[in-house]
């Protein structure tokens, strides 16, 4: 079986569960839901670092991660910021390293608050979740599609050889296209606009993780789904426009 048709085949299970999760789920269900994929997320961006920094421990940092998103979604995000620092100061001053204590807070925040948002933004209305899909999802296709038919000119070389500003730009339009008519399906008119937003910084998100496993000399930021790597490597672009999507709601619409 090529990569490809694994990769398809995984991807597809994955958006029927997540379809699935969308539309069943309570809020609160749905939410813990969420923090368990911060969990993950968590776990996965601490394996990363720990090339670097040895004494780093991604399973206890994990169940902090899940703790921390629980925090955030249900109770207060400052307060998910208190236990983010506590944690990371109590394990960096045992190693006496700076570093230890730089990297735990990233790791956490990373996977805490960019991944709640999805939680975060089912809980505001669980339509704008599919708006979310439809925008991450096409962008992504269109990438790899229209870079793997019509790419030259590359993108970000020393981030990610295989992106060029012809997939970039087809991740754009395919974005906003799939994105609006999702939009205006469920009528929800205002999304147009951190539609477009979000297809330009997806692709940053895709970058930013990338970025994070070459400084690790990383391929994948785990082996957890087949054809695709790791959680984080399915999600880099979609939590960041979920991001944009919660921002714009919260600041703008709420």
């Amino acid at each position: 079986m090529n990569d490809l048709l694994i990769r398809t085949i995984t991807g597809i299970i994955l958006a029927a569960v997540a379809i699935l999760a969308v539309l069943y789920l309570p809020s609160p269900l749905f939410k813990v839901g969420i923090a368990v994929i911060s969990a993950i997320a968590v776990w996965e961006a601490t394996h990363l670092l720990q090339r670097k920094y040895h004494e780093l421990n991604p399973t206890i940092t994990a169940v902090v991660g899940f703790i921390s998103a629980l925090i955030l979604m249900f109770v207060d995000p400052f307060l998910t910021v208190f236990v983010i620092f506590l944690y990371g100061f109590y394990i960096a001053h045992k190693i006496y390293d700076i570093n230890y204590l730089t990297s735990l807070t990233f790791a956490l925040t990373y996977g805490v608050f960019f991944v709640s948002t999805i939680g975060l933004l089912h809980e505001i209305n669980k339509y704008l979740i599919f708006i979310l899909f439809a925008t991450v999802w096409a962008g992504d296709t269109t990438a790899y599609f229209v870079g793997k038919k019509f790419g030259k000119h590359k993108f970000a070389p020393r981030l990610s050889p295989k992106k060029t500003w012809e997939g970039a730009v087809g991740s754009f339009i395919g974005s906003i296209f799939f994105g609006g008519i999702t939009a205006y399906y469920f009528h929800m008119y205002e999304a147009f606009i951190p539609i477009v937003i979000a297809a330009v910084l997806l692709q940053i998100g895709d970058l930013f993780e990338s970025f994070l496993k070459r400084q690790v000399e990383a391929k994948d930021s785990s082996h957890l789904i087949p054809g695709h790597g790791g959680i984080l490597d399915r999600i880099d672009a979609l939590i960041f426009a979920s991001m944009v999507f919660y921002i714009f709601y919260k600041v703008f619409i709420i």
